[in-house]
C-alpha cells in the first residue's frame, strides 16, 4: 500500500492502514455515493515519520506506561508526547508525496484535513471527535496541519479513553486530506434511532454553514424524524440556531452571527430530508448496519463527508452489558449523543 492513498485505492477493510474515517471514505467513494475527493496520509507514514525523527520508541513506551487513575501524571505524559510529535515532523519524502497527491486532485484550493486513528469509528471503540479536525486549509498549511492531527494522537482525552478501555498497544493514526466544501447546510444522520435503538427511523440534524456546530454541540439543530417506509417525515423540531461557521472573504473559516429570525428558519425542507433519508437507508444497506453519517449540501448538491458505524444502540449486545455492570444514576440532561458508545 502506497504511502498516501486516494480514496479509490481504499475499502472499508483498510482501517488498519487508513483509519476508520479514510477506510469508509474510500467505501463509500468505491460505493458510488456523493463523496467529496481526497486522499489518506496512511498511519503507516506517521510510523515511519516518527521512526525517522528518533521518537518512536518515546511515545510507544509513554503509551504503555499510563494508568488512568492518576490525571496529573497522564495530562503530563500527553503534553510531552504531543512535544516528540513536533519535534520528529514531516520528513521531506513524505512531505513531496502529500503535495503530489494534492496536485492529483486538481489543486482544490481549501482542503479539510481529518484525523483518522486506525480504531476510530470502528464497531466497538470510537473514538470519534477527540483527534484534531481542520477545515478550510490553504496549500501552504497543509504538511503543518497533518502534523498537528499526529500530534492529537496523545491528548488527554485520547490518553484517559484508551486507558479505560485498558489499550496499551503502540497507538498509529492516519489522516484524511479532502476537497473542502462551501457548506451552506450540513450535519449529521442516523439511520437507526440512537436514542431508542428503532431501526425503522432515520434521524437527522441540521444547521446552517458547517457541520461542526452540530457535532461540537455548538448550536441547537433542527431535528428530523423519517420513517424509512415511503420513506415519510415523522415529525420536525425547529432548533434556535444564534451562529453558523461559513467560509469567510479569505477562504478561512469565519463565525457568522445569525439574527433570531434566521436562526429560527427551518434549515431543510420536506424533498431535502427526504432526499437525506433515502441516502441513509442506501448506506446502511451498502454497509449492512446501522450508521452514524455526516452529510453537507453545498448549493444543491448533496454529499457524504463521513460514516461510521453506531457503536451501541439501545437494547444492543454492548449497551445491555454496559448496563448490567452499572446502575446509571438519574439523567442530568437528556438528547442525543454526539458519539453514542
Amino acid at each position: 500500500m502506497a504511502k498516501v492513498a486516494l480514496f479509490a485505492e481504499l475499502g472499508r477493510d483498510d482501517a488498519l492502514i487508513a483509519g476508520g474515517k479514510g477506510a469508509n471514505l474510500g467505501e463509500l467513494t468505491r460505493g458510488g455515493f456523493p463523496v467529496p475527493p481526497g486522499f489518506v496520509v496512511t498511519a503507516e507514514s506517521y510510523l515511519l515519520a516518527m521512526e525517522a525523527g528518533g521518537v518512536r520508541d518515546q511515545l510507544r513506551d509513554a503509551v504503555a506506561s499510563v494508568e488512568g487513575h492518576d490525571a496529573a501524571a497522564m495530562g503530563g505524559t500527553a503534553a510531552r508526547s504531543r512535544e516528540l510529535v513536533e519535534k520528529a515532523g514531516m520528513p521531506e519524502k513524505l512531505g513531496r508525496a502529500v503535495l503530489d497527491a494534492y496536485r492529483e486532485l486538481g489543486s482544490p484550493g481549501r482542503v479539510a484535513v481529518r484525523s483518522s486513528a486506525t480504531a476510530e469509528d470502528a464497531g466497538d471503540t470510537s473514538f470519534a471527535g477527540m483527534n484534531s479536525t481542520f477545515t478550510n486549509v490553504a496549500s501552504e498549511d497543509l504538511l503543518a496541519r497533518i502534523v498537528d492531527c499526529w500530534a492529537s494522537l496523545f491528548g488527554e482525552r485520547v490518553f484517559a479513553y484508551r486507558a479505560a478501555l485498558g489499550v496499551r498497544d503502540e497507538p498509529a493514526i492516519a489522516v484524511v486530506v479532502q476537497t473542502m466544501l462551501d457548506a451552506d447546510r450540513s450535519g449529521v444522520m442516523f439511520s437507526a434511532d440512537p436514542a431508542t435503538g428503532d431501526p425503522s427511523r432515520v434521524i437527522i440534524e441540521a444547521a446552517f454553514g458547517l457541520g461542526e456546530v452540530v457535532v461540537g454541540g455548538a448550536v441547537e439543530p433542527d431535528t428530523y424524524v423519517v420513517a424509512k417506509d415511503g420513506p415519510r417525515l415523522v415529525s420536525v423540531r425547529v432548533g434556535q440556531q444564534a451562529i453558523a461557521v461559513r467560509r469567510g472573504p479569505d477562504g478561512a473559516d469565519l463565525q457568522v452571527e445569525l439574527s433570531t429570525t434566521e436562526g429560527a428558519r427551518r434549515v431543510l425542507s420536506d424533498d431535502d430530508a427526504l432526499t437525506l433519508a433515502r441516502l441513509g437507508a442506501r448506506v446502511e444497506e451498502h454497509y449492512g448496519s446501522p450508521q452514524d453519517m455526516e452529510w453537507a449540501f453545498q448549493g444543491d448538491e448533496l454529499y457524504l463527508v463521513q460514516s461510521r458505524p453506531i457503536t451501541a444502540l439501545p437494547g444492543s449486545t454492548a449497551t445491555r452489558s454496559a448496563s448490567a455492570q452499572a446502575v446509571a444514576p438519574d439523567p442530568v440532561v437528556s438528547g442525543l449523543g454526539a458519539s453514542p458508545g
